[in-house]
């Protein structure tokens, strides 16, 4: 029997979002002290790694609508190739099961060099506070993801992002009472990515495009898509996809543009445009529309700051409509493939 998008468990995980959301608006975490923490900074170091990592650059997107001089850095690149710290600094280290190395490792060289650090993690992450060095802020996002593939941890780190960015600045990030109703505006549009995945299950490769607070939603589904349906895909800064990338097309590729009412809105139809005249498949993710030929992803309007917590949901949706066509394990991280699990076992620690 074939396969549906509602067999997996990231399915409830998608579908919870709205409620997982509302909750956490009100939920009684230290937003206050996190904010004291940013304000007292003079730059803000935001860290993660994988979907993480989407989630700090979204973090430190938000921190600087509302006047922070904050800079995303992957969790491995922080500890490897460390950038002067100094001691006016912070960081806000996102690690959602709290098992990462170079995240515990980030943490680590924070703690040595005393810097105050704001912690996103799960209710059941493997880390002990008690234990970190630095002075730390827990901020606890959701339970542990029931799959491989996240999705609400990641939403629930870009809202109580967007809640300390608030209370640094009341209203710099927008309405955060909208977010709620916005994503399940967007669950609405499951019909519409099931025939998107349809019709792009036989693609060569599935390409992101976003510029500025939609870049991470881009690198987002380039994580998505191939974890849960191992499906070729890739994200890119919208620009940078113009100066090089563009070059490699091939017709029978297929992309998804994230953007809204903003300074790159232009830029994104131009790429749209050409994308079609090239004979590529376009979805465009977004509250306005775009140019004829794309096939227009309706999201609700809450503002550029916080269109990730909202445009994401369809990424998320393809995805696992994606791995019920390919009849694959979307919530495995393709362990139940024994060459390639014995060979990651083997040689990758995360």
């Amino acid at each position: 029997m074939p396969r549906t998008i509602s067999d997996y468990r990231l399915y409830p995980a998608i579908q919870s979002q709205p409620s997982e959301l509302a909750r956490l608006l009100e939920a009684d975490e230290p937003v206050e002290d996190a904010a004291r923490v940013v304000r007292a900074a003079a730059r803000v170091f935001t860290i993660g790694v994988g979907t993480s990592s989407n989630a700090a650059a979204i973090g430190a997107s938000m921190l600087r609508d509302a006047g922070v001089d904050a800079r995303a850095w992957s969790s491995h690149d922080f500890v490897a190739y460390p950038p002067a710290i100094g001691e006016a600094d912070a960081a806000l280290v996102y690690t959602h099961s709290g098992g990462k190395q170079f995240s515990l490792r980030a943490l680590e060289l924070l703690g040595d060099r005393g810097v105050p650090t704001v912690l996103f993690t799960s209710s059941e992450s493997l880390i002990d506070p008690s234990e970190l060095k630095a002075p730390v802020t827990v901020i606890r996002t959701t339970t542990r993801e029931p799959s491989a593939m996240f999705t609400f941890s990641h939403t629930a780190a870009m809202l109580l992002s967007a809640r300390i960015a608030d209370a640094v600045q009341s209203g710099s990030v927008g309405d955060l009472g909208a977010v709620s109703a916005a994503v399940e505006d967007a669950l609405g549009l499951e019909a519409e990515t099931a025939a998107l995945a349809q019709a792009w299950q036989g693609k060569r490769t599935i390409i992101g495009l976003g510029a500025g607070p939609h870049e991470p939603t881009a690198h987002e589904l380039a994580i998505k898509v191939p974890e849960a349906a191992r499906v070729e895909s890739r994200g890119y800064a919208l620009e940078q996809f113009l100066h090089g990338p563009q070059v490699q097309l091939d017709s029978n590729d297929a992309f998804m543009i994230f953007t809204g009412e903003g300074p790159a809105l232009e830029r994104a139809e131009q790429a749209a445009a050409f994308l079609l005249d090239f004979g590529c498949a376009v979805a465009w993710v977004a509250p306005v529309p775009g140019p004829e030929g794309v096939t227009w992803l309706q999201v609700a309007n809450v503002g550029e700051s916080l269109a990730p917590l909202v445009e994401v949901v369809p990424a998320q949706l393809l995805a696992g409509q994606l791995a019920a066509l390919k009849d694959v394990d979307g919530d495995s991280f393709r362990m139940d493939d024994d060459a390639f699990a014995n060979a990651w076992k083997a040689h990758i620690k995360l």
